[in-house]
């Protein structure tokens, strides 16, 4: 059994946890990017992570990151519209086209028939 709380006055031995999802979480995002573009610019903190061997090639896992949390941000505003359906729908024909293309560029990789022999 858990504690009861000083500040439930029932007798009820029910907890809970609520957790929502709302658009509002992009403004965070948003200040995420804003400041990880000053640190950047500024080249701040980078040489920690330079010294690593898994940076070594350079720091493009901050940018794919950064992307990431862009394309959130940018469909956390997009949810906000009245038009997130046509919009969501728009972005699943995007990556549809981008696989197809993806799947013809790695059959092109292979010199054509026979497995790239």
């Amino acid at each position: 059994m858990s504690r009861k709380s000083p500040y439930v006055t029932n007798s009820n031995k029910v907890s809970g946890l609520m957790l929502a999802n709302h658009t509002s979480i992009r403004h965070l995002f948003t200040k995420c990017i804003t400041q990880y573009d000053k640190l950047m610019r500024r080249k701040a903190f980078l040489d920690q992570y330079e010294q690593h061997a898994m940076f070594a090639d350079g720091l493009d896992e901050f940018d794919d990151a950064r992307e990431i949390v862009e394309g959130l941000a940018e469909e956390y505003e997009a949810c906000e519209s009245p038009d997130y359906i046509k919009w969501a729908s728009g972005r699943e024909n995007d990556r549809e086209k981008r696989g197809a293309v993806e799947r013809m560029d790695g059959e092109n990789e292979g010199g054509g028939r026979g497995g790239g022999f």
